[in-house]
């Protein structure tokens, strides 16, 4: 082959070794610009559609509130604040890099980081204003989604997902799951408890923190492990 060939050849190879990176980018780019829509359209029906049901909860767990359950409650929510997950998030990553899990390190941060992005920006459109009652919590931003059901659920699954790649016995897989599920629970229910949420909020955003880390992870790492396993069943 002669000098000329040789680097078309290598040039070739290199453009095709990118277009897979630039087309994982633009997969992930829509699907968050779809979440964002549709955590839009969610919003404005919540809001329009769910308000009195919304504050009547709002109303019915402060009323129930006790010094007991406001200091559980505001140790609880930090677990899903970004100060705790953004440490843990990169001690993860660090952790599995260490092993040669590299897609998986990836998939954490970028699920981490969308979800973030994620309920800022469907706040700042839909604009939804903070519940009418008494926050234990300080806010500043719009009430629509909850920041940290949209990211606690994001990093939590994440964590999960790559936990179950590894292969445990069942018991232990359902352990985690069920330990993962309770705390993302905790944390969400925080949110509504302290005031700082309506219930349409949380859920909103556990499902867009929920469907954006799937999305992630089947475009960098694949299927999740169990979605193999009952696919070979």
């Amino acid at each position: 082959m002669s000098g000329r060939g040789a680097s078309d050849a290598v040039r070739t190879q290199g453009q095709a070794r990118r277009r897979p990176g630039a087309d994982t980018v633009g997969r992930l780019a829509g699907a968050l610009i779809v979440l964002v829509l549709i955590g839009w359209g969610l919003g404005e029906v919540c809001e329009s559609l769910l308000q009195s049901a919304d504050l009547h909860a709002v109303r019915s767990l402060a009323a129930d509130r006790s010094d007991t359950l406001n200091g559980l409650m505001r140790a609880v929510t930090w677990a899903g604040s970004t100060v705790v997950l953004v440490p843990l998030a990169v001690l993860s990553c660090l952790l599995l890099g260490r092993r040669g899990r590299v897609p998986e390190a990836v998939a954490i941060a970028v699920s981490l980081a969308g979800a973030v992005l994620l309920f800022n920006v469907i706040k700042l459109l839909v604009a939804r204003p903070r519940p009418p009652v008494s926050h234990l919590q300080g806010v500043t931003s719009t009430s629509f989604p909850s920041g940290h059901a949209t990211q606690a659920c994001a990093f939590y699954l994440s964590l999960l997902l790559a936990f179950l790649a590894t292969g445990h016995p069942p018991r232990v897989s359902a352990g985690a799951i069920g330990g993962v599920v309770l705390l993302v629970f905790a944390i969400a229910l925080s949110r509504a408890y302290l005031g700082v949420h309506y219930p349409s909020d949380i859920v909103a955003g556990a499902l867009l923190g929920a469907s954006w880390t799937v999305t992630v992870w089947r475009t960098l790492v694949g299927p999740p492990r169990v979605v193999r396993a009952r696919a070979r069943a």
